[in-house]
């Protein structure tokens, strides 16, 4: 789970972040970036931030970082929540052979 904005955006919605990820019934730990300065390009009617064009803000969030994962299927569990904002995603994955 991630926001960009201005630092003290990143700030507020750090102080009360937390989250949790399991891979194939593993829990993973996620990392913590607190706000860090970010370009981004952007096209056109975009849902996030409606118009396009490359900007400067600020990036913060939890994420989990995976190794290349075996060939077969997979299923990654991932919960967050800071303030008023919640995510519940799950997601199955099938890695092919190379």
């Amino acid at each position: 789970m991630n926001l960009f904005g201005k630092a003290g955006d990143c700030t507020a919605f750090m102080a009360s972040a937390h989250g949790s990820a399991i891979l194939d019934g593993q829990a993973l730990e996620p990392e913590r970036y607190e706000a860090t300065a970010v370009q981004i390009s952007a096209v056109d009617g975009n849902p996030l931030t409606q118009g396009g064009g490359r900007f400067r803000t600020q990036a913060c969030g939890l994420w989990v970082q995976l190794e290349p994962l075996a060939p077969g299927s997979h299923t990654l569990s991932i919960r967050g929540s800071s303030g008023s904002f919640a995510v519940s995603v799950d997601y199955k994955l099938q890695v092919s052979a190379s």
